[in-house]
């Protein structure tokens, strides 16, 4: 499974979409869930959504520190 943005006219929308081959061996996409419209959803709306994945499949909620790099003196 994976996340997809899809586009209808001018809008984009966020789905859950499972990926699979039908009997002849064909590539097939499900849609397993509507996530809603990617421009009514803020970043707060996204963060909830990816902590509720997260959650879902037993993973932490917080994610690491990103590494902290020192800038280079030229």
């Amino acid at each position: 499974m994976y996340v997809r943005v899809s586009k209808s006219g001018n809008r984009s929308y966020l789905q859950i979409v499972e990926g699979y081959r039908d009997d002849v061996g064909r590539v097939k996409q499900k849609v397993i869930a509507n996530l809603g419209r990617l421009d009514k959803m803020g970043e707060k709306d996204l963060s909830a959504l990816i902590h509720g994945l997260q959650r879902a499949i037993g993973r932490p909620e917080t994610l690491p520190e990103p590494p902290k790099f020192d800038t280079a003196k030229a």
